[in-house]
């Protein structure tokens, strides 16, 4: 029994894949226009992304306007979320995220401090410290 359901199944899903590649039943097996074979563009998107575009104002600079999710503080090699309102950094060991900031900037202005605003491509990295190298190079410090 299972094995007549498992080949119900498998034959079900084959007769989808092949009604998806017929272009749902338009133009009845005749190509009026349509490419087959083109590249499928497929958006990750951050599920922190805000559905609306959103100005921020962060907690450590209320009134400075961020246009992009991440900033990236390199003297501290530190990065702000605006998404979530977290920080994110290296302590050693492992990347930290959480909302209250870090150690190494507890008794620091960090309106004063040098910051970048890393570009719109990264808005729906959650893992941006995997591009940690680049950004430090890219923003180095004064």
């Amino acid at each position: 029994m299972k094995t007549i359901r498992l080949l119900l199944l498998v034959t079900f899903l084959f007769s989808l894949k092949g009604f998806s590649q017929r272009g749902h039943g338009h133009g009845h097996g005749h190509n009026h226009g349509h490419r087959h074979g083109k590249k499928v563009v497929v958006v990750k998107r951050s599920p922190y992304r805000p559905r609306k575009v959103v100005v921020y104002h962060p907690v450590w600079h209320p009134k400075y306007a961020c246009n992009r999710r991440w900033v990236f503080f390199p003297k501290y090699n530190l990065y702000w979320d605006n998404w979530r309102n977290h920080y994110m950094f290296w302590n050693g060991t492992i990347w930290i995220s959480q909302p209250t900031p870090p150690p190494v900037i507890v008794n620091v202005n960090l309106e004063s401090e040098k910051h970048y605003e890393l570009k719109e491509k990264e808005d729906d990295e959650d893992d941006v410290y995997k591009g940690n190298d680049s950004h430090k190079t890219e923003y180095k410090t004064e």
